[in-house]
């Protein structure tokens, strides 16, 4: 296989990862919303929050560990960021997917996540 054929399928690998990557981190993006608001909208709505406050452990963790795999995953978006444009110069391509997309969606996504994790501890030790 000669070096041509290696970077244009390398350089589609890289594309069909930035689409999956994009795709998987809404879906989780959607599921974390989604199980949080339910439990929170519980925790809110009874008479007593003190029962319910071990049930926000669940969005604390589920906040600060998501939080923080994006925000790494924001750092690995960019190498991939990278070699999607190396390999688009090397094939003279004069047009290619800007990955800083994926990148940005990581770190805002990411850092919500921690945010509200960090605010629900607040809650618990500071109420």
């Amino acid at each position: 296989m000669e070096q041509k054929e290696i970077d244009w399928k390398d350089f589609e690998m890289s594309i069909e990862l930035h689409k999956y990557n994009l795709d998987f981190i809404m879906k989780l993006n959607m599921f974390y919303y989604a199980i949080t608001g339910a439990i929170l909208s519980f925790h809110f709505t009874k008479e007593s929050p003190s029962v319910s406050i071990m049930g926000l452990l669940l969005p604390i963790v589920l906040s600060l560990t998501l939080g923080g795999f994006l925000l790494y995953g924001a750092k690995l978006a960019m190498n991939l960021r990278t070699n999607i444009r190396e390999r688009g110069k090397a094939l003279g391509l004069k047009s290619y997917p800007e990955g800083i997309v994926l990148v940005l969606t990581c770190i805002i996504f990411g850092s919500i996540m921690v945010l509200v994790g960090l605010i629900l501890l607040g809650y618990i030790f500071y109420r």
